[in-house]
C-alpha cells in the first residue's frame, strides 16, 4: 500500500513537470529578487548607505516583506488551483477516479505535490535573493555583501515560519479546487478573500482570518502584538486540519467527483 502510494505520488509529480504550476514556481520565486537587483543597481546612492550595517539581514527582510504581503498568498492560491486543474484541463479526471486507487491516495498525493512546489518556491526564492545580492555587489563595488556571511540559520527559520503561514490557505484552496471544475471559480474566491483581508488589516481579531497569516507572521507591525501572532498560529493549524478533513470527506462522499 505504501509502495503504491509512493508510485502514485511520483506519477503526480510527473504530471506537474513542465506545466504552468511548475513554471509559476520558478518565475514567481525569481520575480521579487530580480526587482530588488534592479533597485540596487539603479539606486546605489541610496541602498549602499541603507545596507551598510547589516546588508544580508536587511536585504532578506526587504525581499520577504514584499513576498509575505502579497506574492506568497497569491502564489499559494494559484499553484493549488493549477495542480488540481491538470486533470480537468486534459479531461482525464474520470480516468484518475476510475483507476484502482483509494480516495485518500488521490487526495494526499496531489496535496503533497502542491506543498513540494511551495517548498521548491521557498528554496528558489532564497537562492535568488543570495544570487541577486552577489550580482549587485559585482556590478556595484560599493555594496559589502561579500564582507558578511549569509545568515543561514535566520534564513532557514524565516522560511519555516512563512511556509507554516500558508498551510491554512492551501487547505482551503485545495478544497475549493477539488469542488469546482472551473479554474476561475477557486481562483476568484481565493483572490477575493485575499483582497478582503487587506481591507480588514486593522481588525483586532485578524487571527481568525487565514488569508492574512503570512502578513501577521512576518510584518513588523504585527510582531509588536505577540498575543495576536500566537492566536494566529493556533488558528492556522485549526483551519488546516479542519478544512483538510472536510475536503477529504466531501471528495469521498460526492457522487460526481469532478
Amino acid at each position: 500500500m505504501v509502495a503504491s502510494f509512493i508510485l502514485n505520488t511520483k506519477a503526480e509529480f510527473l504530471k506537474s513537470k513542465g506545466t504552468a504550476a511548475f513554471w509559476l514556481t520558478v518565475v514567481g520565486a525569481a520575480f521579487i529578487p530580480i526587482v530588488s537587483f534592479i533597485r540596487l543597481v539603479a539606486r546605489p546612492d541610496h541602498f549602499i548607505r541603507a545596507l551598510k550595517k547589516d546588508p544580508w539581514q536587511m536585504f532578506i527582510n526587504d525581499n520577504w516583506q514584499a513576498g509575505a504581503f502579497f506574492l506568497l498568498p497569491v502564489f499559494a492560491i494559484l499553484v493549488t488551483s493549477l495542480v488540481v486543474q491538470t486533470e480537468y484541463k486534459n479531461n482525464t479526471w474520470k480516468q484518475v477516479y476510475a483507476s484502482p486507487r483509494s480516495i485518500l491516495d488521490i487526495f494526499m498525493s496531489r496535496f503533497i505535490v502542491i506543498h513540494t512546489l511551495i517548498l521548491l518556491a521557498f528554496v528558489l526564492f532564497n537562492a535568488f535573493i543570495i544570487i541577486t545580492a552577489c550580482a549587485a555587489n559585482l556590478v556595484q563595488k560599493g555594496y559589502n555583501f561579500f564582507d558578511h556571511p549569509v545568515p543561514w540559520k535566520t534564513l532557514f527559520a524565516l522560511t519555516a515560519k512563512l511556509y507554516f503561514s500558508v498551510l491554512a490557505i492551501t487547505a482551503i484552496q485545495y478544497w475549493l479546487s477539488l469542488r469546482f471544475r472551473n479554474f476561475i471559480i477557486p481562483l476568484g474566491i481565493g483572490l477575493a478573500l485575499l483582497v478582503t483581508g487587506f481591507m480588514i488589516l486593522q481588525w483586532d481579531q485578524l487571527y481568525f482570518y487565514p488569508y492574512m497569516y503570512p502578513v501577521v507572521f512576518f510584518w513588523p507591525s504585527f510582531q509588536k502584538n505577540p498575543a495576536l501572532v500566537d492566536k494566529a498560529q493556533v488558528f492556522n493549524m485549526i483551519w488546516f486540519a479542519l478544512v483538510l478533513l472536510i475536503a477529504l470527506w466531501d471528495m469521498a462522499t460526492r457522487k460526481e467527483k469532478g
